[in-house]
Parts: C-alpha cells; structure tokens; sequence
C-alpha cells in the first residue's frame, strides 16, 4: 500500500511540475496492433480442406497485424489506421482478408466527449459519447518500452447485456448453423493491462483507452494488443487536431440497436446468415 501511495504521491508532483511545459504540449505516436490469433476452443473452425485452411492462416496472420498513429496534444487526441498504398490482405493466393478495429477515434478532455468513426454495411456512423471514465488500478510494476520509464495499471471491462443476448440467440441457433471459420465464444469480463509513462505528461492512448497520468504505451485487453514503437514530441507549436465529421450521429446505445437490427435483418428463421448475390 506505501509503495502504490508513494506512486501517487510522485504522479501528482511529477505533472505538478509539468504543469507549464504541458500547456502547448503534444506530439505522435506509432503503434503495432496484434491481434490474438488461436486455433483452439473452436475459435478459428478448420474448414476440412488443408491447402484453404493454411491460406487462410497466413492471410490472418498479414492482416492481423496493423500500424495506428495517436496525434495529440494536452486535451485532445485522435488515433487513426495509418494508410497503406497496397490494399490489406491482398496477396498472390488470390484470398483477400480484412478485419476492422473501426475508424478514427477522436476524444476531447476539456468538454468529456468522445467520437468514434463506425460502419455498418458501407453507412458510416460518428458514435458520440460522454468521455469514458475508466476506472483504473495503478500497479507498482514497472518497466521500460523503448526509452520510457513506464508504470502499470489495469481495468475490468464486463459484459454488455448486448454480449449476453447475442451469445443467447447464438446456443438457441448453433444446431442450425452451417460451418462457420468463427464460432462464437462465451463472452466473458475483460481483464484490461494497460503500461503509460510519467514522461509524456498526457492523459491518451490507443484505441478507446484514456484515463491514466501519462501516455499509454502499451495496452492489451486480451484479444488485441497495441505497442508504441515511436514517439515524435513537439513542445513549440500547436498542434491541431480534427474531429470526425462525416457519417449519422448516434450514441454508442443507438448504433448497438441499429447494428442488431440490420444483422438480424440477414439472417433466416433459423438465425443463418444469408448472403444475396446480384448479377446483371
């Protein structure tokens, strides 16, 4: 308990003392995401032909792993996909795999609000909500990523009733379902690890995660894990920072039922999905 005092007690003289440099401060940072990919507990279903199931594999793999860029400064931040000339997944095999983390992701600390870029069958939607307030562990592990001095900290993320009632109507259905490369799995709480430094004096991060007295770094909720391989400071000038625009705006609860109601609006009586082909 002394130890995790201590380290409060030195975060908060820490950003006490960085108070002024803080004012103009802002910069970039890179991120690698990985997502975790095992062939076990009927995750990834073999599809019962070894050749597709080893493209398949590899084309996962390529596309699992994505480059991000957080842009911020003292209140706000915005954490985008960086752009790639080539398109993703597309290789010599002919397979073409994507896998969406959703759009940008903007948030504001000043006014506590947050807009999140989402898609739902080419519809683009701005998810506009209160800033999330997590509720964060302070740990007294650390250790260093690249050349910062970073601290752990952890969050439990529950289940959503909308988790609970999706994997419902999934055991109802799953005696009626055809092969499928990804069977749904029990939801469960998320244990959230998260590692930020007391030397960028920011409270961002990857993806949807905020919150902590410095900049994350690193975090891994379990299925995806973001790491900072660089950061670009700039303490001299502004840097300005865009908010999504384009798409309807709906609060996270809205777009959820939206999102059910068109998933639900594809599938037969016995909860398949039905895909429609067109031909001229």
């Amino acid at each position: 308990m002394k130890n995790v005092l201590k380290l409060i007690y030195l975060t908060v003289i820490f950003n006490t003392v960085n108070l002024t440099i803080a004012q103009d401060f802002s910069g970039k940072a890179i991120y690698q995401s990985k997502i975790k990919l095992e062939r076990n507990d009927g995750e990834i279903k073999s599809s019962g032909n070894v050749e597709f199931d080893e493209l398949f594999q590899n084309e996962l793999e390529k596309v699992s792993r994505k480059t991000y860029s957080l842009t911020f400064n003292k209140m706000e931040s915005l954490f985008e996909e960086e752009q790639k000339l080539e398109p993703i997944g597309k290789s010599d095999s002919g397979m073409t795999i994507s896998i969406s983390r959703g759009g940008k992701k903007y948030m504001d600390r000043k006014v506590k609000k947050q807009i999140f870029e989402e898609e739902i069958f080419e519809k683009e939607y701005l998810i506009t909500d209160e800033l999330k307030n997590w509720d964060w562990q302070l740990k007294k592990e650390t250790k260093k990523i690249g050349e910062y001095f970073c601290y752990k900290a952890v969050t439990i993320i529950k289940i959503s009733t909308a988790q609970k009632e999706e994997y419902q109507d999934y055991l109802k259905n799953k005696f009626n379902l055809r092969t499928n490369l990804f069977p749904m799995n029990e939801p469960k709480d998320k244990i959230v690890s998260a590692w930020y430094t007391l030397e960028i004096p920011v409270n961002h991060g990857p993806g949807k995660y905020s919150g902590l007295p410095g900049l994350i770094l690193e975090i891994n909720d379990g299925e995806v894990t973001f790491l900072c391989n660089k950061v670009v400071l700039n303490s001299e000038a502004k840097v300005k920072i865009k908010a999504p625009h384009t798409g309807k705006v709906l609060t996270q609860k809205e777009f959820d039922k939206e999102q059910k109601i068109k998933m639900d609006s594809m599938k037969d009586k016995n909860g398949n999905i039905i895909y429609r082909t067109f031909t001229n």
